[in-house]
């Protein structure tokens, strides 16, 4: 049966070859060369689906001039491109994202993470494929309905509207498909980030380099790609088009609708703030009024207790004086009568008093199941 995809392994380093090969030989077919110029010269025999490239290799060609010349073919354009290199800081992962690099691994490698990398981006990349097409159709439907300014004055109608972040990062990306582009948008809040892609996948370069960008130029482009940058959020084009007509119009609709975005995500700051500043104020309310509905309760019971011993006790205390008055029988009756029925009035009132409780009892229920959901939502 043959193994799902091919890999093709470039380091200088026989030992990182022998090493990667062991650790990837079980689940995909590899090949390890040593330089730039032997693994292009066996592509057209191996035809790789995925490349791990060092950078600094012998030779006239670097890994990034590799990767460029590798992202160049119209075979590879979906290839899977990771970097493994000792070369760490920004400025390299930049320029390996700039060249055509889908991630980039900084050795020593941790094998179980380049791995789960690999799983990891071959599913973004078959996810890809599928919303390309995807995307592809509905742009053309959509821009056949209307003009490009009319898909944005619908997208400003829609975003007064969205009540979340994860609702505006979804019309954020829904406006992108509809111009038939491959983009990622990070939403920036207090304490994390959000993350939205037109493939449905952020790699671990986009949201690095988004999450830099913030403090970049507004609109920054490098290669085909485009970065569209506000304080609270930022817009990754992974392809402007080639048409410097259409990429010009496309830089003023996406930077019209990121500023758009910045303008809703302050003011779903304050919004949500608010609410939660009220949803705390109700919640104390409830739970006062919780506590306060409580002690009426146990007062109430306590009260209704006191009534039926002290009636007990009357009873009690009249037959014991009857004992020792000179009273004839019709005295002694119509006295337990109106006894009696002072007993009866007090009876009803306490039994009105037990239905009054066991109304109670269902609003405390009810506090007590809003009190146990809210909990549970915060």
């Amino acid at each position: 049966m043959p193994k799902p995809y091919k890999i093709m392994i470039v380091d200088d380093e026989p030992a990182n070859l022998r090493l990667l090969e062991r650790a990837l030989t079980h689940d995909y077919e590899t090949l390890a060369v040593l330089s730039a110029e032997e693994c292009l010269a066996q592509m057209e025999d191996f035809q790789p689906d995925i490349f791990l490239l060092d950078i600094m290799l012998p030779g006239g060609m670097d890994g990034y001039a590799l990767c460029q010349d590798i992202r160049s073919r119209f075979e590879y354009k979906n290839a899977l491109i990771i970097f493994l290199s000792a070369l760490s800081n920004l400025r390299e992962k930049t320029q390996g994202y700039r060249v055509g690099a889908d991630d980039y691994i900084t050795k020593p490698i941790e094998l179980p993470v380049l791995l789960a990398k690999i799983s990891t981006q071959m599913e973004r990349i078959e996810n890809s494929k599928q919303s390309a097409s995807d995307a592809m159709s509905m742009a053309m439907t959509a821009l056949a309905n209307g003009s490009e300014l009319g898909q944005i004055n619908l997208f400003f109608e829609k975003l007064h509207d969205a009540s979340d972040y994860n609702e505006l990062g979804q019309l954020i990306v829904e406006i992108c498909v509809t111009f038939g582009v491959n983009a990622a948008v990070q939403l920036r809040l207090t304490d994390h980030h959000l993350n939205f892609s037109t493939t449905g996948m952020v790699n671990t370069l986009e949201d690095e380099l988004m999450m830099i960008a913030k403090d970049a130029a507004r609109i920054y482009s490098f290669g085909n790609r485009c970065l569209f940058n506000f304080k609270d959020a930022t817009l990754l084009v992974r392809r402007m088009p080639c048409e410097e007509d259409k990429a010009g119009r496309y830089r003023d609709h996406l930077a019209s609708v990121m500023n758009g975005v910045e303008s809703r995500m302050r003011s779903l700051h304050t919004e949500l703030a608010l609410k939660a500043h009220n949803d705390k104020l109700i919640l104390q309310a409830l739970k006062q009024t919780h506590v306060i509905l409580d002690e009426i309760m146990q007062e109430f019971k306590l009260q209704d207790q006191y009534t039926r011993q002290s009636l007990e006790k009357l009873v009690s205390g009249m037959h014991l004086a009857f004992s020792h008055l000179d009273l004839g029988e019709d005295q002694e009756n119509c006295l337990m009568d109106i006894i009696n029925e002072a007993s009866a009035e007090l009876g009803q009132i306490s039994t009105d008093g037990i239905k009054l409780d066991r109304k109670f009892e269902q609003v405390i229920i009810k506090l007590e199941q809003v009190l146990h959901s809210n909990s549970a939502i915060n």
